[in-house]
């Protein structure tokens, strides 16, 4: 065997590049594809803390019934002289204020500040309790923007009737201050009698009418006798009873009713985060 045959020899068994060769195969389809997740939902983030919040609007009416009041104070019918005495005014207050809340599944905890005005009218308080009744010893009373600014805290204990209702019980303490005046006539004579009109009912140490009652005094434009001394400070106590309906994932309305010193109907909306 020559060179040349043994040369083409060793050519036919050495391979000359170490390339594969290129397969395009099938072309990737709609069948090739991977499956894709059957629950396309995404889930929500996890809550980094245990509870939420809410933040509401509130708004109280309230109210003293004539029944509790008459314990202490005469009005029209209780006095026997109807055509004399003055009707006793309604004792009421209307308030608005804000909330914040921190809750749990049953649990919530709320610090509230709010401002009440004073719904009571100018007219006479006669004191009731005292052993001989003088129905002419009272004070006619006119109110110069009296409220209260409040500051306080309640606990609610939840319990859940559906995902869209649930029903709360509580109470708390709170504090409030006076705002305002009360403006005073009392009966007999005017502690500055100079600055009455020369009416006798306004004359100081009159003979024949020394103990004016003050609704007479007031009506024939007698000077007044001065504020109403009234505690500015006082503590605040409330009773909850209330309804809540989770109007969406993130807004509530809750109705309810009880005491805050003095009996209310109310409703808190708000949202919650």
């Amino acid at each position: 065997m020559g060179l040349a045959s043994f040369a083409l020899l060793a050519m036919g068994w050495l391979p000359t590049s170490h390339a594969v060769p290129w397969d395009p195969g099938v072309p990737p389809g709609p069948g090739t594809l991977p499956p894709l997740e059957d629950d396309l939902d995404v889930e929500a983030p996890e809550r980094t803390r245990p509870f939420l919040m809410e933040v509401n609007f509130r708004s109280r009416w309230l109210t003293v019934p004539d029944s509790l009041v008459d314990i202490a104070f005469f009005d029209q019918e209780s006095s026997g002289v109807l055509a004399a005495h003055p009707d006793r005014p309604k004792v009421g207050a209307w308030s608005a204020g804000l909330e914040w809340v921190v809750k749990s599944r049953s649990a919530n905890g709320i610090v509230y500040f709010e401002y009440a005005g004073s719904l009571v009218d100018e007219g006479y308080w006669d004191d009731a309790l005292e052993d001989t009744p003088d129905y002419a010893d009272g004070e006619y009373l006119v109110p110069d923007r009296l409220g209260f600014v409040a500051l306080g805290a309640d606990y609610a204990h939840e319990v859940h009737a559906t995902d869209w209702l649930s029903f709360l019980a509580g109470g708390g303490l709170g504090v409030l201050r006076i705002t305002g005046r009360m403006i005073r006539w009392r009966p007999g004579s005017v502690e500055n009698p100079e600055s009455s009109l020369g009416d006798p009912y306004c004359t100081q140490g009159d003979l024949q009418n020394w103990k004016a009652p003050a609704y007479e005094r007031y009506a024939a434009g007698c000077g007044d006798d001065g504020e109403k001394s009234l505690p500015r400070v006082l503590p605040l106590v409330d009773l909850n009873l209330g309804v809540r309906f989770h109007v969406a994932d993130r807004a509530n309305l809750r109705l309810e009713g009880g005491l805050h010193d003095m009996f209310y109907l109310g409703m808190a909306a708000g949202v919650e985060f």
